[in-house]
This record gives structure tokens, sequence and C-alpha cells, in this order.
């Protein structure tokens, strides 16, 4: 199956403006290979057809699901360990040091993808603060662009694989119990967390303020310009002595943000910057 050059040119267009996702010319085989299901599931005769028939309007619920399609979902819990190190060693304790008066503290997921990165900080908070749980109010939202991804992180439902990517086997067992030939996870978890739809390139609903924001492994996919939008977006977002979480390969280097770097254990973390 192939896509023409004008309906790949307006595809990529389209999920640029809709959700900041940038792909280039070398990228035709990433668009066959995902809306090529969607071509067979719906019985459109072609992946042209498919994309005249977004660009004429013709099924809003098309559109939605093709740029679903066109998002990268990879995730795994607990993923790079090091964020999650530095959350319990360093950002945690000093936020519930900072908190003792609100006892509150507000996690944000975002592109939360099929819920591994929420649900592993709901297993740190168990694992590490139980007695904070029992007397604070503590929430994580988790956001996430793709309905299809957000349903899946509902039903916090997971295959052996999934369970096996970057899941300690005491965890597994201590967190999680046998379902339909899949690993559930447990209420302990899911109290903790708030699943919400939300597209990081368009008008955000009503936010609360965040003591943490984790947007990890998003913004390699996005323009500088877009990139530096939204970690503007975000440092309104959260809290003065807050802390921001990027990917791995993400940085802050080279764009204008209002931002201090701090050193966490093995990896770096941002906090706005104090006028």
């Amino acid at each position: 199956m192939k896509v023409g050059a004008a309906q790949f040119t307006f595809l990529c267009d389209l999920l640029r403006k809709r959700t900041g996702v940038v792909i280039d010319g070398s990228k035709e085989y990433l668009v066959v290979a995902r809306l090529t299901p969607i071509v067979r599931q719906r019985k459109i005769p072609s992946l042209d057809t498919l994309i005249d028939r977004i660009r004429k309007g013709i099924d809003p619920t098309l559109e939605r699901d093709v740029l679903s399609a066109m998002m990268t979902h990879e995730t795994s819990f607990f993923r790079d360990k090091s964020p999650f190190e530095t959350l319990r060693t360093i950002v945690i304790p000093e936020l519930v040091a900072r908190r003792a008066a609100s006892r509150q503290l507000t996690f944000w997921s975002a592109a939360c993808s099929t819920g591994q990165e929420p649900y592993s900080l709901a297993m740190l908070l168990n694992e590490h603060f139980r007695g904070l749980l029992e007397t604070w109010q503590v929430r994580i939202i988790a956001t996430d662009f793709s309905e299809a991804v957000l349903a899946r992180a509902r039903d916090g439902l997971f295959t052996e694989l999934e369970a096996g990517r970057g899941l300690p086997p005491a965890l597994l067992q201590k967190y999680f119990r046998p379902l339909q030939g899949k690993w559930s996870i447990s209420q302990d978890c899911r109290r903790l967390v708030e699943f919400r739809s939300l597209n990081l390139n368009a008008t955000w609903p009503m936010m609360p303020p965040c003591d943490v924001v984790l947007v990890r492994n998003v913004m390699i996919y996005f323009d500088i310009a877009t990139r530096a939008a939204l970690v503007e977006r975000m440092r309104r977002i959260l809290r003065p002595d807050g802390a921001l979480f990027l990917g791995g390969a993400e940085t802050l280097i080279g764009m204008d943000t209002r931002y201090e770097r701090l050193a966490g254990t093995g990896c770096s973390y941002y906090r706005p910057k104090q006028r």
C-alpha cells in the first residue's frame, strides 16, 4: 500500500498543526504502517482515499483515529529508572518537608500512553511514602491525546511482555494480580491516578497547580518552537518550587526558558527560575 505525495504532505501538515508532531519526507513508511490497519478496518479502498476523506471532513472521528495512530505510544514501567530514583531520594522528600502545612501533592504525567508511567509513580509512592498517602491528599493526573491508549490505561491490564518491561518481579507480585491472561494493577495504585484526555498542542482544560510534571519522551517529536512554548506553559502550571522531568534525550539547552537545571540521581530535572 502506498500514499500519494499530495496526501502525505497534507497529513504531515495536519499532524503538526493539531498535535505538534513533526515527521519528514523520509517517514512515508511510517504513515503506511500505522494507517493501513485503519484502511482495512474501515474497508476504505486506499490510503489516499482515507486521507482525502479527512481533508473533506466527511467523518470527524476518522481524523481523530488517524492522528492517534500516528502518535508514538512507546512506554514501559519505571522507564529510564533515574527519574524515579530522583523522585524517591530528592524531589518527593523535599516537597514533603515544604508541604507540611497544606499536606497536598499533585503530580502530572503528560503523554502517559497506556499508563505505565503514572502507575510506576503510584507504586513508588505506595512503596516508599505509604504513611503520606494515608494522611495527605495525593493526586496523579495522567493525560494523553489518544482516547484509545487512555482506555487501555484505565483498564490497568498489562500483558506478560508489558509487565516484564522495567517492572521488578517483587513489585509485579505485590501490586498486580493475574486476570484473563494478563496482569491487573492493584486498587492501591489505581485510586491515585486520574486519567484525562489532553492535547499538549491545543487549549488545555483546567489544571491544578502541580508539584511535579513529567513530560518525557514526547518533545523529541516536536520542533524547537513547539518545545519552547510547551515548557513555558508547563512553567505556569508548576508551583515555584516544583520539578519538571524530561526524557533522557531531551533538554532545554538552546531554548530561552525560565528554568534552572538541577542535578538528580543519575539525571537532571528542572525548576522554575525565581525572579
